[in-house]
């Protein structure tokens, strides 16, 4: 299975003029300690291929490695960006090198943080117990290791097919001449749709295509499998499998492996491999990548103090590797969400492992609609080439087959909504509206009561009956999936006004307020509630426990999710007044949670209230309190780039809170100058500056200009963005009345 015989030549990128040295600000080992989940290994960006090291993390977590685990297991070609769950995840054809014995059971080697080097598109550690030094970079579809042994006629690379965050299923190696090894692995990606809840293959399986060859010819070679190491022996099928290659390293202590990935076959893993590394030096590859990822960081220039220039453009880093292109040479990809992978040809760049929508539909999509726009139709049309195969929007991508099915409510349509609304509809705009209408109208057979929110697709049957999810639906999460559903409504009726679609606009209009059905008043919170309409006692709206009806949240959390309407949520909780104080307890008693998405747009709310100045104190303590420049510098998950791209927009002062309304909030910024470099085919403006004037430490808003003329409204238009001008702001260290009297509406 390959590819078209004619490669596709991409449109030349745009990059910003008189690029300069970013690259250097961005640290890869923050987010990689505590529970960020970051990788700090090689890849560009949007990249499939990410050759990182997999260190000894604790059996069934998803992430892959741990600044505080003690050994490298491998450098393995797969993984995702910072994402929460167990029992899941990548971690695919698994490459590590050694002397002696090849231990095939277990090649895992000790490191240390002293010897070991990161940076965008290289990585670099000392393997303690061989003594070898592993050096790793990357194309989009390829990598390259550079490994230096000691002085020995022993040396060996081996490679691990059965080694998975998952489940090893099926795979096959051969060793072929004195210079390649090719095979693939099969895997489940997602174990507990297996083994918990009962899902069979082929939903979550994933196979995994390598073709690997070495700088110089190896002089011996063996497999392994369940049943031991066979030396000498070619080729070995089955689960659990590997093989192995020897050199003599006495005079040369050099070797490298280029390592094609596909999804599709080993001919088109070694096509891919020929593509974009061909004969180019490790050194050639590595500049590559550094100059790509410069190319997409100069899209954003700060000046700022040095931490905040780290974290900003760490961040930054984070957000672009995700959703990933997954567009093989040729111009092919394949699509697995009805099961069986459907090659789908034409050249279109095709993005997924967006795991999950839920958690990147609030910052990393519309940070993507801002920073690369000419890529948002292809990223929209990825999402429809997923429902035109398997029926149904999904919700969390993946390069596995079915659908992953777990999260909240219908996210999927805020992304959509959002490009379509800003102009970013180079997409099928027709199967676009009827797949996102399928999605709000129908739900996905069979329905799994109970667990509802996790096996879903579409909406539930009762929400469209009755308005609201019953409790008995999904106990952990059926409250916030009416709040999320009804979001999602509201971007229906956004979208349906913008392509004339009345009736279907009135209908979503009124669905939009259902989030008024999970409204207590007796209680003043949003609240679970049954089938027979009666509320969920005792209740405690702090009570985080997984049966609550808030999904990884509180009712405190989700009694502020209304972002289409905040408003109306005002009116609920007593008016403005009333609000702000609401909003003071919130923080003041710690019932935030700054690590999770639910709660990510709740300073701005401030803004909504004539409250401005508590929104930029806000914003500048959540993020002095809770980002560092330390490996464990992030508060939770990365969640695909989720977290990183919050804290782009903080550091800019500017976040979006309901996605599909293309306005920006307001709070302070945290840099003395940025300009954003509009690309010139989605902008009437080449750049928008944003720039500070004030004393150290000061946080608050005295006065701000835009295009020159006073500002006193604590919000932007997207479309006043890509015009292009200065937004200049006067900062002072007291609380202000800027924006208290033209509140967001």
């Amino acid at each position: 299975m390959t590819c078209g015989d004619e490669d596709v030549t991409p449109p030349t990128p745009f990059v910003p003029p008189a690029t300069v040295d970013l690259v250097q600000y961005v640290d890869p080992m923050i987010g990689t300690g505590g529970s960020g989940n970051a990788i700090p290994g090689a890849l560009v960006p949007h990249g499939m291929v990410r050759a990182t090291p997999e260190t000894d993390s604790e059996g069934g977590s998803v992430g892959v490695y741990g600044y505080d685990d003690t050994r490298i297991n491998g450098f393995v070609h797969t993984s995702l960006e910072g994402p929460g769950g167990s029992a899941n995840g990548y971690s695919e054809i698994l490459v590590m090198p050694g002397v002696g014995e090849p231990n095939v059971e277990d090649p895992s080697s000790a490191y240390s943080h002293d010897d070991e080097d990161a940076e965008p598109g290289y990585y670099r550690v000392g393997l303690t117990d061989p003594g070898v030094e592993a050096e790793l970079t990357a194309s989009g579809l390829a990598a390259v290791h550079r490994y230096t042994f000691p002085a020995r006629d022993d040396a060996w690379v081996l490679f691990d097919l059965g080694h998975t965050k998952g489940q090893s299923k099926n795979g096959s190696i051969e060793i072929v001449g004195d210079r390649t090894v090719r095979g693939f692995g099969t895997y489940q990606v997602h174990v507990w749709l297996g083994l918990i809840f009962g899902y069979r293959d082929p939903t979550g399986t994933a196979t995994v295509y390598f073709h690997a060859e070495f700088s110089r010819p190896f002089s011996r070679f063996g497999t392994f499998g369940r049943e031991g190491r066979s030396d000498g022996a070619r080729t070995r099928e089955g689960s659990k499998i590997g093989g192995w290659v020897g050199f003599d390293t006495t005079a040369d202590p050099v070797v490298e492996v280029r390592v094609g990935i596909s999804m599709l076959s080993a001919e088109q893993a070694k096509r891919n491999l020929d593509a974009e590394i061909g004969d180019a030096t490790f050194e050639t590859v590595r500049e590559r990548a550094r100059t790509a990822w410069n190319d997409k960081l100069n899209r954003i220039r700060i000046e700022a103090d040095d931490a905040t220039m780290t974290l900003f453009y760490t961040a930054l880093y984070h957000s672009m590797f995700q959703p990933a292109d997954y567009t093989e040479a040729g111009g092919c990809h394949a699509v697995a969400t009805s099961g069986a992978a459907v090659v789908h040809g034409g050249g279109r760049p095709y993005y997924t492992d967006d795991w999950c929508m839920w958690d990147t539909y609030r910052t990393l999509h519309p940070l993507g609609t801002l920073l690369e726009p000419e890529i948002r139709g292809d990223v929209v049309q990825s999402m429809l080439d997923m429902a035109e195969d398997g029926g149904w929007l999904e919700k969390c991508s993946w390069h596995a087959a079915g659908y992953s099915r777990v999260m909240t409510g219908n996210p999927q349509i805020g992304i959509i909504a959002d490009s379509w609304l800003k102009g970013l509809d180079d997409f099928d705009t027709e199967f676009a509206w009827s797949s996102m209408r399928k999605t709000s109208t129908e739900e996905i057979e069979p329905f799994y009561d109970g667990l509802c929110g996790y096996f879903g697709l579409g909406t539930p049957p009762e929400y469209l009956a009755s308005g609201y999810v019953g409790h008995e639906c999904d106990n952990t999460q059926a409250a916030s999936m009416t709040l999320e559903i009804a979001y999602a409504d509201f971007c229906m009726a956004e979208v349906a006004a913008r392509t004339g679609r009345a009736a279907d606009e009135a209908s979503f209009r009124e669905r939009a307020q259902n989030f008024r059905n999970q409204w207590n008043p007796a209680v003043g919170f949003m609240q679970s509630r049954r089938r027979d309409g009666t509320w969920v006692e005792p209740f405690d709206p702090a009570d985080a426990s997984d049966a609550n009806g808030f999904v990884e949240s509180t009712s405190w959390i989700f009694s502020f999710f209304v972002p289409h309407d905040v408003p109306a949520l005002i009116e609920l909780m007593g008016g403005e007044g009333p609000f702000v104080e609401r909003l003071d307890r919130f923080f003041g008693e710690g019932h935030d949670d700054i690590g999770n998405e639910p709660g990510f747009h709740v300073p701005w709310l401030y803004n909504y209230a004539g409250a401005s100045a508590k929104a930029q104190a806000e914003v500048r303590r959540l993020v002095g309190e809770h980002f560092t420049t330390a490996p464990d510098g992030l508060p939770g998950n990365d969640d695909s780039g989720a977290m990183s791209a919050w804290l782009v927009f903080a550091v800019l002062g500017l976040y979006p809170v309901a996605p599909g309304v293309p306005v920006y909030q307001i709070s302070t910024p945290l840099v003395g100058r940025a300009t954003l470099y509009l690309h010139p085919d989605f902008a009437d403006g080449t750049t928008f500056t944003i720039e500070t004037e004030g004393g150290p430490g000061d946080v608050y808003i005295q006065s701000a200009t835009l295009a020159g003329e006073p500002l006193d409204r604590p919000y932007l238009r997207h479309d006043e963005l890509t015009a292009g001008g200065t937004l200049h702001f006067v900062l002072g260290p007291e609380p202000s009345e800027w924006g208290s009297a033209n509140p967001s509406r």
